[in-house]
C-alpha cells in the first residue's frame, strides 16, 4: 500500500480541494505542478513547534490573478508573518526541514483551512 501525502488547495473564491501528491518527490512536484497549473513558488513557510511545517506554494505567474482572501486568514489564523496578500490559487503542504521532505498537510491545519473557506 503506497502512503499518501494530502495537500489543500484553495481558489480564489475559496473553493478547497484535496490532493494526493504521492510517495515521490518527482510525483510531488509534478502533481503540485498540475494542480496550479504553473511552476510552484513558496510564499510562506510556516514553523510549527511539532509536527510538520507548513508552506504555503502559489503560481510563479499569479500577477493579475484575483487576492486570495481565504488563504491569507488561514495564513493569519496560523500566525504566519506573510507580507502580501497572495493572488491566484494556493497549495498548503506539510513540510519537514530537516530531511528536505514533502509530507500530508497537519490535520489541525486541514480542518482550519476547511472551517475558513466554509465561513460565508
Amino acid at each position: 500500500m503506497t502512503a499518501t501525502t494530502t495537500a489543500l488547495h484553495i481558489d480564489p473564491i475559496g473553493q478547497v480541494r484535496e490532493y494526493d501528491l504521492g510517495a515521490d518527490q518527482s510525483q510531488q512536484y509534478r502533481v503540485i505542478g498540475r494542480a496550479l497549473l504553473d511552476s510552484a513558488e513558496a510564499v510562506e513557510h510556516i514553523e510549527r513547534p511539532q509536527g510538520p511545517n507548513v508552506v504555503i506554494l502559489a503560481r510563479v505567474h499569479r500577477a493579475g490573478q484575483p487576492l486570495n482572501i481565504r488563504a491569507a486568514e488561514v495564513s493569519d489564523e496560523l500566525e504566519s508573518q506573510i507580507t502580501q496578500l497572495v493572488e491566484g490559487e494556493v497549495l498548503f503542504i506539510g513540510y519537514i526541514s530537516a530531511t528536505d521532505t514533502i509530507t500530508s498537510l497537519p490535520e489541525d491545519v486541514a480542518a482550519l483551512i476547511r472551517e475558513v473557506c466554509s465561513r460565508p
